[in-house]
């Protein structure tokens, strides 16, 4: 289906998880679409086996089963989003080139897994738009949205024309705002945050 896409080319397709790691090492790849349930592997267990490889490539998870308890370990492995294989091509597209381009991407079908209660590894809590605009100055919530795009902290300082220090200064304040403790966990509450709220404090 993403090969009538003509801003997708597909180099390769892989049937399990030796297949993948051979495709891998050797193929360059911008995206990688990374089933849960290989025949021969965990696809969670290949997201460092990948990353080792191919450090920049982005990697999202697809799964056809209840994602409970993949969503966080994924995300803390490296992955950069998480599909369901229900989801339309028009969504896994949009999702594609999310990732592409340096953000976060998460399935429609895939709020209540983000929610606390489910499993999910303590995930955090979606927070209130409105709440986050009274917690977070203008200077970290321009920070926290390009971390939520995956960028690290010497980009973030390099965009924003400030010090690497400064960066770690602001994100270090801005975890315990949301009530997390760790970079990826903030990452998955900011991808249910209405922006445009928090953008203009309405």
């Amino acid at each position: 289906m993403l090969s009538f896409e003509p801003r997708i080319l597909v180099v390769g397709i892989a049937k399990n998880g030796i297949e993948c790691m051979s495709l891998i090492s050797k193929t360059k790849s911008d995206v990688v679409l990374l089933d849960i349930k290989l025949p021969d592997a965990c696809g969670t267990d290949l997201i460092n086996k990948i990353k080792e490889i191919q450090p920049g490539v982005k990697i999202i998870m697809l799964t056809g089963h209840s994602p409970k308890g993949y969503v966080t370990k994924s995300i803390s492995k490296g992955a950069n989003g998480f599909l369901l294989k229900d989801c339309s091509v028009k969504e896994m597209t949009q999702a594609i080139f999310r990732v592409y381009e340096g953000g976060v991407y998460f399935s429609h079908g895939l709020e209540a897994f983000l929610h606390p209660g489910n499993n999910c590894d303590n995930t955090p809590s979606p927070a209130n738009s409105e709440m986050l605009s009274e917690l977070l100055t203008p200077k970290e919530i321009e920070i926290m949205e390009l971390v939520s795009r995956g960028l690290h902290n010497k980009e973030i300082a390099s965009a924003l024309g400030i010090k690497v220090r400064t960066v770690e200064f602001h994100v270090s304040n801005i975890l315990p705002k949301l009530g997390v403790s760790k970079r990826f966990e903030a990452v998955l509450l900011w991808a249910n945050v209405d922006k445009e709220k928090i953008a203009t404090g309405n």
